[in-house]
């Protein structure tokens, strides 16, 4: 029993020491820069890093943390480095399947390995979404609004930082919460109004936790789409790609303390200035690609949305109230391209490559649903994302004229996108034979001619009831009479 007893204490010894040093320091990083900008409605952080391989021998992998609680609202994650030609080049991390309750480990994996004793650079971006959190809560409407961002103050990495500086940009009247608390020494300066860094006075050991709480000043809104049903109609017939959005949005900023008036809410101007409420949505649209004229429409639940504005490449949308923190907003818009601008055909085969999103801008998207209808009768051969998502799922849609199985549509469900996201691409291979393309309006004329054929024999057949003529009863009579 004893031996038992010792067995367990030495597992969770091990396991402890696992969990805080789950790598070995093949690595020192002998220059560390994390910078947040804070400009839009959800942070962007960017680490650039130099390391140095302090192991006997060469090594290519390097692993870097993320807070468990924050992994869940990274929308992308992208390494890159400089090659000796002076381009930018990808690195793709990877997750790794390590079991922590804190954080969570990426491997990234260099392009060559780096001899001992040399150094490496390279910079790892993503962008995290919900990290902004209005503080107060509520707020009167005439307000600034100050947000809460909390981020931890030292590089979370498994390795020793030699020097360090964290750096917040685009942040207007910023202040600490719980600086004061730093378990290593962080040294203070502000670079112009709009920027605060941080350096280390000393070298920071590896695995070194502290969340840092701060505020600033942002009068703009944050808008969050909660759903967007993102549809694509595509007729081989009409030469057309038609696209309906359907949103449902929240906006998550400060909330209002008192009650909404409008007339003070005219009188002070708010429409016409920054405002942390949503008083115009700004969608802007592809620029290389045309808009059909006259297709653009814009409803929602309550009918036309007359307070809009379309230019060439961006629609502006007046909601019926201004969107104050907290409250919704639903509504739909829809526009037809011109086919060729995105399928290309090689015989009986296309290729159909389009935007995942249009949307508005600076928002963030919790649920995308992206649906493309195909013809009827077609066939999907493969599809191809620029991330991985769950299992696309195959369906059929009857619409105008469908007499058969109806449209062939599939559907992506996708999670926690933003706007800057928008240059993404799906591709959809399918196969739209000559004899699918022509069978539907055959099918379509053969019905169409039966009915009006079944009309035209009801309307020579006499089901009337009408009473005989005195004339005719008297006829009638005289021949039965001579009979």
């Amino acid at each position: 029993m004893k031996f038992n007893n010792i067995l367990l204490l030495w597992s969770f010894v091990l396991s402890v020491a696992v969990a805080v040093h789950p790598f070995a320091k093949n690595w020192e990083n002998i220059e560390y820069s994390k910078t947040i900008d804070v400009a839009k409605s959800f942070s962007k952080e960017k680490h650039i890093i130099k390391v140095k391989n302090i192991n006997t021998e060469p090594s290519k992998q390097y692993i870097f943390a993320v807070p468990k609680d924050v992994k869940k609202h990274i929308t992308l994650v992208v390494g890159l480095y400089q090659t000796p030609a002076g381009k930018n080049s990808l690195l793709q991390p990877k997750a790794m399947p390590i079991s922590d309750d804190d954080l969570v480990y990426y491997m990234l994996e260099l392009p060559y390995p780096i001899a001992p004793g040399s150094q490496f650079d390279f910079a790892i971006s993503y962008i995290i979404t919900n990290q902004f959190t209005p503080y107060p809560e509520f707020i009167e409407m005439e307000d600034n609004q100050v947000l809460k961002l909390s981020t931890n103050a030292y590089p979370l990495s498994p390795y020793d930082t030699q020097s360090y500086e964290l750096i917040f940009s685009h942040i207007r009247e910023y202040q600490e919460l719980n600086a004061n608390s730093f378990t290593h020494d962080l040294v203070k300066s502000e670079i112009g109004s709009s920027a605060v860094k941080y350096s280390s006075s000393s070298a920071i050991p590896a695995n070194s936790l502290f969340t840092l709480d701060v505020t600033f000043v942002k009068n703009a809104p944050l808008p969050f789409i909660n759903y967007l049903k993102r549809d694509l109609w595509v007729s081989h017939w009409s030469g057309v790609l038609q696209l309906v959005e359907y949103y449902e949005l929240t906006n998550h900023a400060a909330k209002l303390s008192k009650g909404f008036s409008r007339a003070k809410y005219l009188a002070s101007g708010i429409a016409s200035k920054l405002h942390h409420c949503i008083a115009v949505l700004r969608i802007p649209f592809d620029k290389s690609k045309k808009i059909e004229e006259n297709s653009m429409y814009y409803v929602d639940k309550v009918g036309n949305v007359s307070t809009s504005q379309f230019n060439s490449d961006e629609l502006l949308i007046r909601p019926r109230f201004p969107i104050f923190g907290g409250w919704h907003y639903n509504f739909t818009i829809g526009w037809d391209y011109a086919l060729n601008q995105f399928v290309r055909q090689n015989n009986e085969e296309y290729i159909l490559k389009a935007n995942i999103l249009d949307g508005i801008y600076d928002a963030t998207y919790d649920q995308v649903e992206l649906n493309v209808y195909l013809p009827e009768g077609a066939e999907i051969i493969d599809y191809a994302l620029p991330f991985g998502i769950d299992e696309p799922t195959i369906s059929h849609e009857t619409s105008y004229l469908d007499v058969g199985t109806g449209h062939t549509r599939i559907t992506f469900r996708i999670e926690n996108l933003i706007d800057e996201m928008k240059n993404l691409v799906v591709v959809l291979r399918y196969r739209y034979t000559t004899y699918a393309m022509f069978y539907k309006p055959l099918q379509a004329s053969f019905y169409i001619f039966l009915a009006l054929m079944g009309l035209y024999i009801l309307k020579k057949i006499d089901i009337s009831i009408k009473p005989q003529k005195k004339e005719e009863t008297e006829n009638v009579i005289i021949s039965e009479a001579v009979n």
